[in-house]
């Protein structure tokens, strides 16, 4: 093709460019409006135990039933099969009860096999199984002992055409050891890893979310995924990356974060924005240690609140979303010297919770309040906020009649109106 035509729009299409007048405009689609994207890479990382496995599974859940948003109650998620790819703990005992307890459509829910070295999905239904294109284990650099001879003559030709042998040069230096007598083995095979390769899982879990027509990829997490084939993070997040952009459905990783608090989350996850188009992470706001998903990627905005939630104490309820939190005061609560309360319902929680299971000393509660930095006259505050009661417990036999104070919470009636959000 002559160069000249390049800067044409034919030598353009000719070339295989994609002109845009050709596209047509449409606004995003949205798994979770405003949240989480269809198509591209979302980002959950956390903190072990944070709750990001219970929130992938919770959203997992909603879009199987086709249940609402948690901030936003009029609007639904689609309602569309979900492919789980779990490295970590057993689908039986770990995953299976946890999305009956959120409600989730179990026929809908399927589980990616990431182990098997072939499965049905990989080939098309005209193309069987078959060993042909494995790769065989052969040392390439080693020397074929049975198509070549060790022969070390030289021999020259006059100039009649006669073969004549050429005296042999000895060498000068290092001694050439004598060809063995005996054949060398076979050099030792490279270990080969008894399930697929990274390209091959990535192609099965496109074949998987096509076939099953799915809407959601979860992928938990994705340390174990590159560990197990030796290949780096970022390189995994890349090659979802793509898949998400292949298949059109949602794909959901989960990654660790080292940090547990917020802001110090928000900060060692800032090398992760690039490799996502969404990125989430879980936080802890203390004081009071209140569970947040905080938004990374797009950054948090009024449009895009964090959100606090409350992960099930055993098997009692499916995670409880509360109403989202703006920027602003994410920020007061991050910092307590900005309000003059915080200090007080932090000791407030702390007396509930060391006080729960009946009267203890006075004396036991007040070391512990020291030992975690609440002052007296905070606990003060907090023991009239939380109606404590006083008792004093003589000893027996005691002089003057020695004895402890003791205190202890109201009853169960009164003590609802003291309870923290993330108690409830």
């Amino acid at each position: 093709m002559p160069r000249s035509q390049l800067y044409t729009s034919a030598g353009a299409q000719e070339a295989g460019l994609q002109p845009l007048n050709l596209l047509i405009q449409q606004p995003p689609d949205w798994l979770w409006p405003n949240r989480i994207p269809l198509g591209k890479l979302t980002l959950i990382a956390g903190y072990p135990s944070s709750g990001k496995t219970s929130i992938a599974m919770d959203i997992a859940a909603r879009v199987s039933r086709g249940a609402a948003a948690p901030d936003q109650p009029d609007a639904a998620f689609p309602s569309a099969p979900v492919v789980l790819a779990l490295l970590n703990g057993n689908p039986r005992s770990d995953v299976l009860p946890v999305l009956r307890l959120f409600g989730a459509d179990l026929d809908r829910i399927y589980l990616a096999d990431l182990l098997s070295p072939t499965h049905p999905i990989d080939y098309y239904p005209d193309d069987p199984p078959n060993d042909d294109d494995e790769e065989e284990d052969r040392d390439w650099g080693a020397k074929d002992w049975d198509d070549e001879e060790d022969d070390n003559d030289e021999y020259l030709f006059d100039n009649d055409g006669n073969e004549i042998r050429a005296p042999r040069r000895r060498s000068v230096g290092v001694r050439v050891p004598p060809p063995l007598p005996w054949k060398p083995p076979n050099a030792a095979s490279d270990f080969t890893a008894p399930w697929p390769s990274l390209n091959k899982v990535m192609k099965r879990l496109a074949n998987l979310i096509e076939a099953g027509s799915a809407a959601l990829l979860v992928v938990d997490q994705v340390e174990g995924l590159a560990s197990m084939h030796r290949a780096q993070p970022a390189t995994v997040l890349g090659m979802l990356n793509a898949l998400a952009a292949r298949t059109g459905a949602a794909v959901i990783a989960l990654t660790h974060n080292p940090a547990p608090n917020y802001p110090r989350a928000v900060t060692a996850m800032q090398r992760r924005l690039a490799q996502a188009s969404v990125v989430f992470t879980t936080a802890l706001v203390e004081p009071g240690e209140r569970r947040f998903l905080v938004p990374l990627r797009p950054a948090m905005s009024d449009d895009a609140p964090a959100i606090p939630f409350v992960l099930p104490p055993a098997e009692d309820f499916a995670v409880a979303w509360r109403k989202p939190v703006f920027p602003a005061h994410m920020k007061t609560l991050a910092d307590p010297s900005r309000d003059d309360n915080a200090k007080t319902r932090a000791a407030q929680t702390f007396i509930m919770r060391a006080l729960a299971d009946g009267p203890r000393p006075a004396s036991a509660v007040e070391r512990e309040a020291a030992l975690l930095g609440i002052a007296r006259r905070t606990l003060a505050r907090a023991r009239a906020l939380c109606g404590v009661r006083s008792t004093r417990a003589s000893l027996s036999g005691g002089p003057n009649g020695a004895g402890a104070w003791h205190w202890s919470l109201p009853p169960g009636d009164t003590l609802q109106q003291y309870e923290t959000p993330n108690e409830r």
